[in-house]
């Protein structure tokens, strides 16, 4: 089994999304989402509604919440989902462990571009799990 931590800029859209995607999808693995700034007030709505739509899985029981190095340590891969100048700085002797995913933020935009960064990031996860399964 493999653990992977996603981290966007607030933890309040897209790693939120990306955990809910990846832990609908498999069982064999285990993922978990945090903030890579500072916590977010909660997840949109709106976001929490398209998932559940259009995959019918569920995430509002999802809170923000932040890293710890326990989380960093643990983790076999981290996925950075957010545009790197504004999002995190993760320790140096975890980079090793990261991937970058250039996800646009979620904020401001019409259901119809939410669900096509949704349907992005439903593709990159099922990537992911192909390719941990392999491993």
């Amino acid at each position: 089994m493999s653990f992977v931590l996603f981290i966007c800029k607030y933890n309040t859209s897209r790693s939120q999304i990306a955990e809910a995607l990846f832990n609908g999808l498999t069982k064999k693995h285990k993922a978990l989402s945090v903030a890579g700034s500072s916590v977010g007030n909660g997840i949109n709505p709106i976001n929490i509604k398209l998932v559940q739509e259009r995959f019918g899985i569920d995430m509002s029981r999802q809170i923000p919440k932040l890293p710890t190095l326990d989380l960093l340590k643990s983790a076999d891969k981290i996925i950075i989902v957010c545009d790197p100048k504004d999002c995190i700085l993760i320790p140096q002797s975890y980079i090793q462990k990261a991937e970058h995913w250039y996800i646009p933020e979620l904020d401001g935009l019409s259901a119809e571009e939410k669900i096509k960064i949704i349907e992005d990031i439903y593709k990159k996860v099922k990537e992911l799990i192909s390719e941990l399964d392999r491993k």
